[in-house]
This record gives structure tokens, C-alpha cells and sequence, in this order.
């Protein structure tokens, strides 16, 4: 499902003009990877939440602000755009990384974004985060993420061999997230917040 919100202007920025007005929050917000990898789990998880709710707990007070229409046009059209893509070419649907000056992908933000978009509606996850065959692709996006302790699972593992294998997970996640949207595209029939 998508949503549409006008503003006055109807006016989107650019990706790069979008992180560029994150970095002159004040207090700061998340960037685009980590609100991407937020909107990928919005759009694919079990439950349908009002734009109202996840757009404040992205942009939290700066959503309100005049100067924050273009910003919030952007996100909900990046939202709509990754909703579309799963439900009808999921092969298209790339998410958005960080990147190293030498071009090495950074998972992180993308993965905690991910995270915390999955407590919005918790309850919703449990049932799937339990079942192994749903847990296991689900644990290679959030063991990237660093909310929690503040460092990786991957990290935390110590383990070379681990940390070599799991180093490609950004590969894979497109498809980890077309399965997502497809596993709980029957739950996102019944639950709307």
C-alpha cells in the first residue's frame, strides 16, 4: 500500500539534497540509508502504519516544520516507490547504502533503520521473527545492526570467517526484503495502525 501527501509546493528534493538538509538538523536525525532501510521494513513488514506515526518518529520535532515539506514529500515518495517495487518487479528494488570513499558497503544504518521501524508495531514481527525459516534471512539484515549495544552482531562475533561470509549480506538483501514483503503480505491484509 502507498500513501500520497501533498504539500503546498508539492516540491521533492534529491537523495543528496535530502541528506544534505538531514546534516543541518538540530537536534540530528537519521540519514538516507538508515531511513531507507526504515521505509524497506514499513513497506515490507506485517503491519500498515500511518504515515503520520513513521514519519515523526523519523524526522521527530522537525516533521511539522514548514521548511521540512519538501524532506517529508521525498521520504513518502521513496516510501511509495519501495512499495510499488516489491509488489509488482521486486528484481528493480535496490536499497540505499552508505558506501566507504574506496566504495565498501556499509550495512549498518540501513540495518538500524530497519530495527527501528520493526518497534513501531513489534507485536506484528513476533510471530515471524520466531519462525525459523523467516527468522534466519531477517537476522542477516539486524545483525548488522548496531542499535543494541552499539556494535554488530557480526562484530560481536570475533569470528574472521563469520565476519567474511556475512561481509556480502548487502548483496542479498533485496531479496531478503521481496521475501519479507511476500511472507507477511497476507498479515499486512489485517493490520493497519
Amino acid at each position: 500500500m502507498s500513501f500520497k501527501r501533498q504539500t503546498a509546493s508539492g516540491r521533492t528534493l534529491s537523495l543528496e539534497q535530502l541528506e544534505i538538509w538531514l546534516d543541518t538538523l538540530d537536534p540530528p536525525v537519521a540519514g538516507v540509508s538508515s531511513i531507507d532501510g526504515f521505509l524497506a521494513a514499513l513497506a515490507a513488514g506485517p503491519s500498515i502504519i500511518n504515515p503520520d506515526i513513521w514519519l515523526k518518529s523519523i524526522l521527530r520535532e522537525h516533521v511539522q516544520s514548514a521548511r521540512s515539506a519538501p524532506a517529508r514529500q521525498t521520504i513518502l515518495k521513496r516510501y511509495n516507490q519501495i512499495c510499488i517495487e516489491l509488489a509488482e518487479c521486486p528484481e528493480v528494488y535496490a536499497p540505499i547504502y552508505m558506501r566507504t570513499e574506496d566504495g565498501e558497503v556499509l550495512l549498518e544504518d540501513f540495518a538500524n533503520g530497519f530495527f527501528t521501524a520493526m518497534h513501531l508495531d513489534m507485536d506484528a514481527w513476533k510471530p515471524f521473527v520466531s519462525d525459523r525459516d523467516f527468522g534466519l534471512p531477517l537476522a542477516a539484515i539486524l545483525g548488522q545492526s548496531t542499535i543494541i549495544d552499539g556494535i554488530s552482531w557480526i562484530d560481536q562475533l570475533q569470528d574472521p570467517l563469520a565476519n567474511q561470509a556475512l561481509a556480502d549480506t548487502w548483496r542479498m538483501i533485496p531479496q531478503i526484503i521481496s521475501f519479507i514483503h511476500d511472507q507477511c503480505a497476507f498479515a499486512r491484509t489485517l493490520t493497519v495502525h
